[in-house]
C-alpha cells in the first residue's frame, strides 16, 4: 500500500490547514498515484527516491489548489487549530442559464449584494407565446364546436 494518503493528508493540515477526512485522503491519492504510475512508465530512468519526492511535490500541490478554492468535496466544520471555517455560497450559481438570460435589471445594496431582479422572457419566449395566443384564437374561432 502507497503512503500516499499520510503524505496527503499531512500537507492538507501543514499547507492548508485542513484535517481530511479518510476517505478524502483516499481519493486525493488516487490521483496523486495514478500520475505517478503513468509518469513511471513513461520515466523509467529517475530513481526512486526522486519518484518520492515527486510525489511530495504534487501533495503539496493538490493541497495549495484545494486551500485556494478548488475543493469539490471537502467542507470541514473547522480548521485543523480548531477555529470555526466560514464557507459562502452564492445563490446566483444555481439559477439555469435561462434564468440568467433574461434578467433584465438588477438593484444592489451598499455591500453589493442583489436586493431586487427584474427577470423578463426573452424575445423568443415572447413571440412564441404570441404564437400560441393566435393558435389558440383561430382554434377558437374556426375550430370549436
Amino acid at each position: 500500500m502507497s503512503e500516499t494518503p499520510k503524505i496527503v493528508s499531512h500537507m492538507f493540515v501543514n499547507l492548508a490547514k485542513l484535517p481530511l477526512d479518510e476517505k478524502v485522503a483516499k481519493q486525493a491519492s488516487s490521483v496523486v498515484d495514478g500520475l505517478i504510475e503513468k509518469m513511471q512508465t513513461e520515466l523509467p530512468s529517475i530513481s526512486k527516491a526522486d519518484w518520492h519526492k515527486l510525489r511530495i511535490a504534487f501533495c503539496g500541490m493538490l493541497a495549495h489548489g484545494w486551500a485556494m478554492g478548488m475543493h469539490p468535496f471537502n467542507c470541514p466544520k473547522a480548521k485543523a487549530d480548531g477555529t470555526p471555517l466560514e464557507v459562502r455560497v452564492s445563490k446566483d450559481i444555481l439559477l439555469p442559464i435561462e434564468a440568467l438570460q433574461s434578467l433584465r435589471y438588477i438593484k444592489k445594496d451598499g455591500l453589493g449584494r442583489v436586493e431586487k431582479a427584474f427577470f423578463e422572457p426573452s424575445p423568443e419566449v415572447k413571440v412564441k407565446e404570441q404564437i400560441d395566443k393566435i393558435l389558440a384564437e383561430i382554434e377558437k374561432k374556426h375550430w370549436a364546436k
